[in-house]
């Protein structure tokens, strides 16, 4: 696949651990389908903050609204986090694989997943490079947004057969003075289109990369704002205005994670797309 800018750093070389001084996150979300066509999201995450790893698995079907989760924070000796390449296992997850595959795993106490990803489509370099400021100091981010995910989750020694979608999110964070503070919004609006939006001030200004089918990157300006508890995205490059849909997936007050459901217009287009959200110290 071809890259049709400039960035800062290269994505297959990025998936493995940054090293000591960087905050390190792997982020996957997954929306998928068994063979009831139930829909179950899946989040798997972890971080690497103030010396320790924080591990989160999350599992919640969609219908009623029933979580499994269980969350783990280990010291780094305790876990495996290769630096020459995607190799990452703490004791309730396994993350391994190439930019194209990617073999992902994670437990409850009653339930588990394991996931096969593809990637079929570019890479999301936000904010074109793969590099901005963030929190007083610098972070690489980049996306494998539509990667395509097939596998099995056993519930309480059940197991389905799984299929649908998976947003990947790797981040790493280095030179940070200031408390962390953003609205991130992942967003998939089909046909290979993905927005990532970042609000770093939390007052609904943002600012979003789109990546396009192609490839191509727009960085362009939004307006988040708020309606009867739902956010309306309005983007003036695409006439577009995007309501957004909110349930919360996990997390606390202050740190915690939302499924998101699209509908509006883009480009001239009705859509009806899917995504996620973080919303951090807010």
């Amino acid at each position: 696949m071809t890259t049709f800018h400039p960035t800062l750093f290269n994505a297959a070389d990025g998936l493995a651990a940054a090293g000591p001084g960087k905050e390190d996150s792997w982020w996957f979300v997954s929306k998928l389908h068994d063979d009831d066509e139930n829909v179950i999201w899946v989040k798997i995450h972890m971080i690497v903050m103030q010396g320790a790893c924080h591990s989160t698995v999350v599992l919640r079907r969609e219908a009623d609204g029933h979580t499994r989760d269980k969350r783990t924070v280990e010291p780094l000796h305790d876990v495996t986090l290769s630096t020459a390449r995607l190799d990452v296992q703490t004791s309730i997850l396994s993350l391994s694989g190439s930019l194209d595959e990617l073999e992902i795993s994670g437990t409850t106490d009653t339930a588990s997943v394991l996931l096969t990803l593809r990637r079929e489509e570019p890479v999301l370099y936000n904010g074109g490079s793969g590099v901005f400021p963030f929190s007083g100091g610098t972070t690489g981010q980049f996306a494998l947004s539509g990667l395509t995910a097939a596998g099995t989750i056993t519930v309480e020694g059940v197991t389905h057969r799984v299929s649908g979608r998976t947003w990947f999110d790797r981040q790493w964070v280095s030179g940070v003075t200031e408390p962390s503070r953003f609205v991130w919004l992942g967003l998939d609006l089909g046909a290979g289109r993905y927005l990532s939006v970042w609000d770093t001030v939390g007052d609904g200004t943002s600012w979003l990369t789109a990546l396009e089918a192609d490839g191509s990157h727009l960085i362009t300006h939004a307006e988040r704002t708020d309606h009867n508890g739902h956010w309306i995205l309005t983007i003036p490059s695409y006439d577009a205005s995007l309501e957004i849909t909110r349930h919360r997936l996990d997390g606390s007050q202050d740190f915690n994670t939302n499924t998101c459901s699209v509908t509006g217009m883009f480009a001239g287009q009705e859509i009806t797309g899917h995504g996620y959200a973080d919303v951090v110290g807010h």
